[in-house]
């Protein structure tokens, strides 16, 4: 009895159906030219070509701006407005942080209703110390029309080990964050 309650409990129809992002450990490729939102590797960890600069040299790109969230007991920083074009890839650092840091995880993505002709995957982790962060990776296929494309991003810490304690808490969701993809021409 009770094992058909559950089957139907988690078959009931308005349930959000989530796809977990999948996930390439490579560095996110650089497309022609230099793009603005591209990933470099820096000593504080992946950041947006645009918010890299050198010494005396002049950068061609404003700030790439993002967002700070707060979460119960810490802080999420992402982009939660991206413009773009069809036939264009962006990235998006979701960098994590708890009181008393993380010793150990890594942030898994997933997402719901992804639009026909966006495809979505996880490149690189890490973070500064005692931080999570994960690289999206946005691909826009060029038969996308323009408009705005909302995105519901979740995010859940896998395997933690939260600060002093010491104490393994497993898996942790954060529930899902909004990030609009706007397909400019």
């Amino acid at each position: 009895m009770i094992i058909a309650l559950l089957a139907v409990a988690v078959a009931m129809p308005g349930c959000a159906s989530y796809t977990t992002i999948p996930v390439d450990y490579s560095m996110p490729v650089a497309w022609e030219g230099d793009v603005y939102d591209d990933i470099v590797p820096t000593p504080g960890g992946a950041a947006y070509r645009a918010n890299v600069h050198q010494v005396g040299e002049e950068n061609p790109w404003p700030p790439v701006e993002t967002v700070m969230v707060e979460l119960n007991g810490g802080w999420l920083r992402y982009r939660d407005h991206i413009e773009t074009g069809a036939g264009e890839t962006r990235n998006n650092i979701f960098t994590m942080g708890l009181e008393g840091g993380f010793w150990e995880g890594r942030l898994k993505l997933y997402a719901s209703a992804v639009p026909p002709g966006i495809e979505l995957s996880r490149s690189m982790g890490g973070g500064l110390p005692g931080t999570l962060a994960t690289v999206l990776v946005i691909e826009i296929a060029p038969e996308v029309a323009p408009g705005q494309y909302i995105l519901e991003i979740g995010l859940e810490v896998e395997g933690w080990d939260y600060g002093i304690v010491r104490h393994l808490c497993g898996n942790r969701d954060y529930g899902t964050f909004p990030c609009i993809i706007e397909v400019v021409e």
